[in-house]
């Protein structure tokens, strides 16, 4: 695992150029826009939790419902295709009993991981994704251990786009690769998304 410096050179050098492909496309002009993002990014998460740190990359697309809009919340069946924006995340983790999310736009997140039950204050935030895709695992027997994440997305919030289900799967990819050796499929990450909505 590499220090978000490391990443940072790695990325700039071209080196995270064919990930950076398969997510974007090959237009010289995206590829160059992206590494300048994602290397933006690790110095915006060295600002913010402090530089040297080993640091893991993490990204979701965002979808258009091209059928059945929003008839997923009344468990109905939904065609959607992802689209070119992402959530990303750079984390770092810390194995303590808390996660910190810093969501660029939105009120920072500080997770006791012994405090997963729903918060009715917390209805529509931030806040209240990150605790139920916690408690989502928790269900099944994956438990979290400490994380920090700075987070950033260009999938617009209120746009249709699925900004929500975007971050959701983010945290779903994070806690999978972290504390599931990355054993959990998109479906069961969509499913335990679904759930904690």
């Amino acid at each position: 695992m590499a220090t978000s410096a490391q990443l940072r050179r790695e990325i700039l050098a071209g080196q995270w150029d064919e990930a950076l492909c398969t997510l974007y496309g090959t237009e010289p002009a995206v590829l160059a826009r992206q590494r300048q993002r994602y290397a933006a990014a690790l110095e915006q998460f060295e600002l913010y939790y402090g530089p040297g740190r080993q640091v893991h990359v993490y990204s979701a697309p965002g979808r258009a419902e091209l059928g059945g809009n929003h008839t997923d919340h009344q468990r109905g069946c939904v065609l959607a295709a992802a689209i070119d924006r992402t959530t990303r995340a750079r984390v770092r983790l810390t194995r303590s009993p808390v996660v910190r999310v810093f969501s660029r736009g939105y009120d920072p997140v500080t997770l006791p991981l012994d405090q997963l039950s729903p918060r009715e204050g917390e209805r529509n935030t931030s806040a209240a994704l990150v605790r139920g895709m916690a408690a989502a695992f928790a269900r099944r027997g994956i438990l979290w251990q400490g994380f920090d994440a700075w987070v950033e997305s260009d999938v617009l919030p209120g746009s249709g786009l699925s900004s929500s289900a975007a971050f959701e799967v983010l945290l779903g990819r994070i806690g999978s690769a972290l504390f599931a050796g990355g054993s959990l499929t998109p479906v069961e990450i969509a499913q335990m998304a679904q759930w904690a909505e």
